[in-house]
């Protein structure tokens, strides 16, 4: 498949792409992002995430002048299970047109042309969790669909730093940090609870069967979700050539109840951490789960603890309760369906978190 285009300057043409194009790809990524996220400039990130993946190699596309890469879109490959039944769908991402090749049609040209080619690899629907509002209104012009936002909740950790970002001065910052701990204090003590009770946690270096029994029953909690079996999440968290995650599970009586990922991360311009995915099959479980995760980012030094989660799903009220706030920060997920089912543009309908993206 092969779409040819003359912009009155220059001939271009979409192509598939595959692993020969990645110094290319990885050239371009150089140019339109810079040291953003710099870790996937190395080519054992690219592998990982575009060859490795176990749901298949990811779905490559490619805008060439002459030989020149100057635009790339992908899909990655994934299980999804939409009320209770296994369905193929991806993941948009990396969206690039290099700067002198702008305002030329090529993102409706790449956008377009990925649309075909998910369906013909037999999948029933693409999601995004694009940001630019170029990007937006991009894909609202090629059929993708708003879904719901993506708040970013907060949990403070370091007042002091918190208040210093801002006020730049240490002594201030320590004053200001101390009030508004007091302040939080009194506003969330009594909506705490200490809950988890006889849930023991513990830390995860391999999945094995005990943690394989749980995401089977955990694959089918919520309406429409991104399955979590054994390879994704091994590939996903413990085979990552360039990012450290520490994965918590928790149990009861020698059964395991949850997990809790998490991640140090630059959040906001804050020094952070966040709750890359979460997933329990009680309120007991989630409570111990987040508390381990509140330990942990204190123990880490880190400022703030972040999570995104619809706000329509459970998990945003009982970590609001928790004693989460609301950050100004909101993503957005998007959907581009190839079938008549209107579930999947139901807000109430999706759990996803910062691990069924690329991001985190």
């Amino acid at each position: 498949m092969r779409s040819k285009v003359k912009d009155g300057v220059h001939r271009w043409k979409v192509r598939n792409g595959d692993e020969k194009d990645m110094n290319g790809i990885l050239s371009l990524r150089r140019t339109v992002f810079g040291e953003m996220e710099k870790d996937k400039l190395d080519p054992r990130f690219w592998q990982w995430q575009f060859m490795e993946g176990p749901a298949g190699k990811a779905l490559i596309y490619i805008v060439e002048d002459g030989d020149q890469i100057i635009g790339h879109f992908a899909d990655l490959q994934r299980q999804f299970s939409v009320h209770g039944k296994a369905v193929r769908g991806t993941l948009s991402v990396d969206l690039m047109v290099s700067p002198d090749y702008r305002r030329r049609g090529i993102f409706e040209a790449m956008g377009r042309y990925a649309i075909r080619r998910v369906q013909e690899e037999g999948n029933s629907f693409t999601t995004a969790y694009p940001i630019r509002k170029g990007t937006i209104s991009g894909f609202k012009k090629i059929g993708w669909k708003e879904v719901v936002p993506l708040p970013v909740l907060v949990y403070p950790i370091r007042f002091s730093g918190i208040a210093n970002r801002y006020l730049h001065f240490l002594p201030f910052g320590l004053l200001i940090g101390g009030l508004a701990r007091i302040l939080y204090n009194l506003l969330f003590i009594l909506r705490k609870r200490e809950g988890g009770n006889g849930i023991e946690i513990e830390k995860v270096e391999e999945l094995d069967g005990q943690f394989g029994l749980f995401l089977g029953k955990a694959s089918s909690l919520y309406p429409i979700m991104g399955i979590r079996d054994q390879s994704y999440v091994t590939w996903r968290y413990l085979c990552h050539p360039t990012r450290n995650y520490i994965i918590y599970r928790a149990t009861r009586n020698g059964e395991m109840r949850g997990f809790i990922i998490l991640r140090k991360v630059d959040l906001v311009g804050f020094n952070s951490a966040v709750i890359v995915d979460l997933l329990a099959l009680d309120g007991d479980a989630l409570t111990a789960l987040v508390k381990k995760g509140v330990e942990y980012s204190q123990s880490e030094g880190v400022d703030l603890l972040g999570f995104m989660v619809p706000e329509t799903h459970p998990y945003y009220r009982l970590l609001r309760k928790q004693g989460f706030l609301r950050s100004p920060k909101t993503f957005l997920f998007m959907v581009y369906s190839h079938e008549e089912d209107k579930e999947l543009l139901n807000p109430e309908g999706w759990y996803v978190t910062w691990g069924d993206t690329d991001v985190i």
